[in-house]
């Protein structure tokens, strides 16, 4: 019973206690329906035994003692709830009284069992002339009292289980109605699961769940309080990560460059100054070095921040990034479709927007081949929005997400926002969503 719902259980619960009530009501009325019965049987015994007697005090004198006997079942008329049966001692013949015509229904056998009473029966001897003449017997026949009692609790019983539907109607209506306030509750909780802070249940009708529903409704608020905090503890996050990375990067450019600059410059003088070959290859290869040391600080200038990024609008960045990727890579045809008026995103927003368009290419040429790269950047009213597409070979199934993908998806969601990958055979698809306010 407990794995069933509140409602059926109270129902349940009702039509067991109506069921208690059912049958306590019905053997107490068997009860006192059986003492009544075996009253009036006894009773109506006890006047058809007077009537006999009486009858047979009328017909003395004026009906021939020989006759008396076989006269007597047309002058009684039994009373109800009797049978009476003459018996001739001449003939040794029982005439039945004839009784009244019941026209009702009888009651069904097993009711008649329960409230029949025990037997009665009375044996009045007719003696006229001192001699006896038969035999006069009166039995109880409760017949007509129980098929009356039967029709009676019929009809109460009836009474009873209808006012007992109607109850359990109306308190089925009540609970249901009363419940109500539990599907909304329910469903409000079930928007805070999905992520929808912002619902709330109101100010419930009823007292008794009103207290539950300012419960959900402050829980919610608390939520929506630690989501913010989460948020811009986030934001912060991303932002103070990015703000390393600016300076490190500041610092490679502004002291890093001049420094491999002299050397490169050192290196050339003291080239053309060698007074042998042994010293001019040493030159040469410090100069070679420099030059190394100089294109790797230009990669971790790049992988660290794009130096175009926060100088210039992000819609020309990302289409000097594509014409870029484009000239290098004449094979891939690389388009860029850009919204009109985009808005201009803070430097986070707009790094991990670079950072995407450069993840999604860089994937798309090395590993899947791809001939033709879509690439669409446009806002809606809450987001920002970017889908890349290439028709290469895709995933493999079995493969497990780079670290570049890895990377983007963890930055994306410190900003609040989420990424999908899709992909099959003709292709794979990157779609990024990035809130469009950042919180503060």
């Amino acid at each position: 019973m407990r794995r069933l719902p509140l409602i059926p259980r109270i129902l349940l619960v009702i039509l067991a206690v109506q069921a208690g009530l059912f049958a306590a009501l019905a053997a107490a009325s068997l009860n006192a329906i059986r003492r009544d019965i075996g009253t009036e049987t006894r009773l109506a015994t006890e006047t058809a035994r007077a009537l006999v007697l009486a009858t047979i005090g009328t017909m003395q004198g004026a009906v021939p003692p020989d006759r008396l006997m076989a006269a007597l079942p047309q002058r009684l008329v039994p009373p109800r709830h009797t049978r009476i049966g003459v018996l001739d001692a001449r003939t040794g013949q029982i005439t039945p009284v004839a009784a009244p015509a019941e026209t009702s229904g009888g009651a069904p056998g097993w009711f008649a069992r329960l409230v029949a009473p025990d037997p009665q029966e009375i044996r009045l001897p007719a003696v006229l002339a001192g001699r006896p003449r038969g035999f006069v017997y009166v039995v109880g026949d409760p017949t007509a009292g129980i098929a009356a009692a039967w029709r009676e609790m019929r009809t109460i019983l009836g009474l009873s289980a209808l006012a007992a539907a109607v109850q359990m109607l109306l308190i089925l209506v009540a609970v249901r109605q009363a419940l109500r306030p539990v599907a909304t509750i329910a469903a409000r909780l079930a928007d805070l699961r999905r992520g929808d802070l912002d619902a709330r249940v109101g100010t419930l009708p009823q007292r008794d769940l009103a207290p539950v529903a300012a419960g959900v409704d402050a829980l919610a608020g608390a939520l929506q309080k630690a989501q913010a905090d989460r948020a811009r503890l986030q934001r912060r996050v991303v932002s103070r990560a990015d703000q390393e990375r600016k300076a490190i990067a500041r610092d490679l450019h502004d002291e890093m460059g001049p420094c491999l600059f002299g050397l490169r410059v050192e290196a050339d003088a003291l080239r053309d100054a060698a007074p042998d070959d042994a010293i001019r290859d040493h030159a040469s290869s410090i100069a070679a070095i420099a030059d190394q040391i100089a294109r790797v600080n230009r990669s971790l200038l790049e992988d660290l921040r794009p130096v175009s990024i926060g100088q210039l609008p992000l819609a020309a960045v990302l289409a000097e990034y594509v014409d870029d990727m484009g000239r290098r890579f004449p094979r891939t045809d690389i388009r860029l479709s850009l919204a009109p008026d985009l808005p201009e995103p803070d430097e986070s927003v707009a790094l991990t927007l670079f950072r995407i368009l450069q993840e999604g290419i860089t994937n798309a040429l090395r590993h899947a081949d791809a001939r033709h790269i879509d690439i669409r950047l446009w806002t809606d009213p809450a987001h920002w929005r970017m889908i890349l597409a290439d028709d290469g070979k895709g995933l493999d199934p079995d493969s497990r997400e780079g670290t570049g993908l890895t990377g983007m998806r963890e930055r994306i969601t410190l900003l609040g926002g989420r990424m999908s990958l899709s992909s099959d055979g003709t292709g794979t698809a990157i779609e990024a969503i990035l809130p469009l306010s950042q919180p503060l």
